[in-house]
């Protein structure tokens, strides 16, 4: 796979011009680098989100496709008041400061970019349970592996990868190990086999295709994995301590959500074009239930202008 060549930055450049790259298939202009900032990358220091942006790039992952996030995950403290909080600015933001970040993707990410390659040939996988009959020499790498309809409780997964001109790259992984890592995650209670073959995919995936820099879900405990889970695009948090603003609040969100969707109608307007209006032109995140009170209440404002606007052409063509 080859890298793309990244042009070097002054300290006197900004983030409007981190993505500048050459022999790119994905490119993201300064205005979606802005956008990726305010959003998908909240609280991304501009040598951060150089890292970003580069890897982003170079693994051809698309941020508002969510293949690839940015993840800074600021410890709470106690409020003049004695509720947990986050450590703010006298803005109200967010302090990020000394926090250190995490560049995530998915299983999907990584089989992306081994499918991007050229060399890639195949990807196989399962997982092991009590009964079967498995065995794998790491000398040889050589895996057996049968079963029938009586298979047991699951103990592990393998997983095979192989590329054009290099060995195959076998990965076996222990089920508990990263069940236990996990925590009570309902999707690894729900899909204990999907989530351990995925562990075994995403490790294999890696070393065959030399991918670095990245973590995944899978890789994770569950206190770790968040996607989009940034705290200042939270409405709500439930155990707040005062607990009737906290409501007032989220019946206000409820109130303007409601808003929003019926002058989203008045105009005419589909979920694709609601999602662009609220990435380039409000700078905020393109799902609405990420959305802050802030959020919705400007969103508001710029429907109830652009209704204002239409109200008044008809007038002018009346």
């Amino acid at each position: 796979m080859s890298e793309e060549k990244v042009t070097d930055l002054s300290p006197e450049q900004n983030s409007d011009e981190l993505a500048s790259t050459t022999g790119s298939l994905l490119h993201f202009s300064s205005e979606k680098i802005k956008v990726i900032k305010n959003t998908v990358a909240k609280g991304a220091t501009d040598d951060e989100l150089e890292m970003f942006m580069h890897l982003a790039e170079r693994y051809q992952l698309d941020p508002f496709a969510k293949e690839i996030w940015f993840v800074k995950r600021p410890k709470k403290v106690k409020d003049a008041q004695g509720n947990w909080d986050y450590k703010r600015l006298p803005s109200g933001e967010i302090d990020y400061e000394g926090v250190d970040p995490i560049i995530m993707t998915s299983r999907d990410g990584y089989v992306k970019v081994a499918q991007s390659d050229e060399d890639f040939e195949e990807l196989n996988s399962f997982e092991i349970r009590s009964k079967d009959k498995f065995h794998f020499n790491p000398m040889t790498k050589e895996i057996q592996h049968e079963f029938g309809a009586d298979r047991g409780q699951i103990t592990g997964a393998w997983a095979v990868c192989k590329r054009k001109g290099r060995e195959p790259a076998i990965i076996v992984v222990d089920f508990q190990e990263y069940k236990n890592a996990a925590g009570k995650n309902p999707v690894w209670d729900n899909y204990p086999s999907s989530m351990i073959r995925k562990v075994a995919e995403v490790i294999v995936l890696k070393r065959q295709f030399n991918i670095s820099g990245l973590v995944t879900q899978e890789e994770m405990p569950m206190r770790e994995v968040i996607e989009y889970d940034d705290p200042n695009i939270k409405r709500l948090e439930s155990n707040h301590g005062n607990k009737n603003k906290a409501l007032d609040i989220d019946d206000e969100w409820k109130r303007l959500s409601i808003r929003v969707k019926e002058l989203g109608s008045k105009l005419g307007l589909g979920k694709e074009q609601m999602e662009s209006i609220a990435l380039f032109e409000l700078e905020i995140d393109g799902n609405p239930k990420n959305w802050s009170l802030n959020d919705m209440k400007r969103t508001v404002e710029y429907l109830e202008g652009k209704v204002d606007e239409h109200v008044g052409d008809d007038e002018q063509n009346a």
